[in-house]
Order: structure tokens, then sequence, then C-alpha cells
């Protein structure tokens, strides 16, 4: 009997350990993740359709958060080659944003943060010219490079809310709590138009190619959620998308 219970108990912990890692293709318009808690364990997976063969990207997403001690990398994409391949960072210390490509680096000043608001942030780089730019609620940064000057290639694991230091772990120096949104990655460099399009969320905007928040395939790990947007901020211009 006692080795029937251990056995029940085992295929309890199986099932919860499965529904918590269940991936799912969802219509997320209109939708955030919610991210309540300052723990390793709690991120988001997403998931494309092909591997990563393109020399120019853009990354475009949303946030929303009240931390003022702590770095946020709310996303972070690594490929085989490299482990930091393409990450975006905030830091309140320095008032920084900084991207992240091929494990080159670059700082962005002067951008604009605001706390317990949405930030929307894009960040471009091409290959060919190894020339990135950051916007941030539609400001627009200086171009700056970073190298190499390599196409992504590869299987991409794209990480919302934490900062992948190895195949399968995180740093608990760089966890963000808060809400993301909108989350699209294109595989090419957006003009400023089509940026600004996204930034100011008043006419329906170009949606990702390799990352659609519209038809989203993902993983929700630990306790993050998925809710409406206007269940958890004021109703904004961006919910009109």
């Amino acid at each position: 009997m006692k080795n029937l219970a251990s056995y029940v108990l085992f295929l309890l912990c199986c099932g919860l350990v499965w529904s918590e890692l269940k991936t799912v293709r969802k219509f997320l318009r209109e939708k955030v993740i919610t991210f309540p808690k300052q723990t390793t364990e709690d991120y988001v997976q997403l998931h494309s359709n092909e591997t990563m063969d393109f020399s120019k990207i853009t990354v475009c997403l949303r946030f929303y958060t009240d931390e003022v001690t702590k770095t946020i990398i709310p996303f972070s994409l690594s490929t085989p080659t490299h482990l930091a391949d393409f990450t975006l960072t905030w830091s309140p210390h320095t008032k920084q944003y900084f991207l992240t490509v091929h494990k080159g680096k670059a700082a962005f000043n002067g951008l604009p943060f605001h706390l317990n608001q949405w930030n929307s942030v894009c960040a471009t780089w091409d290959a060919g010219s190894g020339l990135a730019q950051m916007f941030v609620n539609e400001v627009p940064s200086v171009k700056k490079a970073i190298g190499p000057k390599e196409a992504f290639k590869g299987e991409a694991k794209i990480i919302l809310g934490q900062y992948q230091t190895g195949p399968s772990s995180f740093s608990p120096d760089y966890v963000f709590t808060g809400f993301i949104s909108d989350v699209h990655v294109y595989k090419d460099v957006l003009t400023p138009r089509l940026i600004k399009n996204y930034m100011e969320a008043q006419i329906k905007y170009k949606l990702g190619d390799f990352i659609n928040w519209h038809n989203l395939k993902h993983t929700l790990v630990g306790s993050v959620q998925v809710e409406e947007r206007n269940h958890v901020t004021f109703y904004t211009k961006q919910d009109v998308n």
C-alpha cells in the first residue's frame, strides 16, 4: 500500500511538471504576461516555426515594471553559437539600455524609462553594417557598432523575463517582475515609420514574421500567467490593435 501511494504521488508530481511545461499556441492580442515573483523559476519560452538563418533583425516589445534596484532583462535570445545572441537590458543604476548581439555589447544613453507605465522598445541590428539602433517610447537612439558581423543561425531559444547563463540555467541578478506584452521578432530591420506605428499602436502595425504575439507558440513556466491587458492596467491606445 505504501508503494502504491508513493507511485501515485510520483505520477501526480510528473503531471504537475508536465502541465507547467505545456506548450501552447494562442492569439495574445490585448493580453499581457504577468511575472509576479523574483525567482529564476518563472519564465516564458517563445517558439518559432523555423530556425534562424538571417542577417537582419528587429525585436519589439512592451514592458511594465516597478523595479528600481535590479538590472532587468525582459528579452534573451540564445543560439548554439552564442549564449547571448540578442539580449535587451535596462539598468536603473546607470539609466541605460544595453543591447547584446553575438556577445558584443553596446550601451544606449538618454532613452526614456517610465516606472509603472508601459515602455515600448524596439531594437534593430544589421550584420552587413554591424550597426544597431534602439527606439524607446518613440525616441530613437544613435546607431552603434556591435559585432561580429555574423548572421543568426541555428535553433533559437527565446526567453522572456530571465537572463540565460546556460542551456537550462538563469541568473538571479536579472530577474524581471512586471508585465510584458506585444513581443514581435522580425527577420529584417524595420523602418522608423514601421517602428513608429508599433510605438503609437493607433493603427494596425506590422506583425513579426519570426515571432508573432498574435499567433504565439509559447511555454509558461512557474507562476507566470496570461491576463487581459485591461485587467491589469488602464485602457490605453495600445488596446486598439
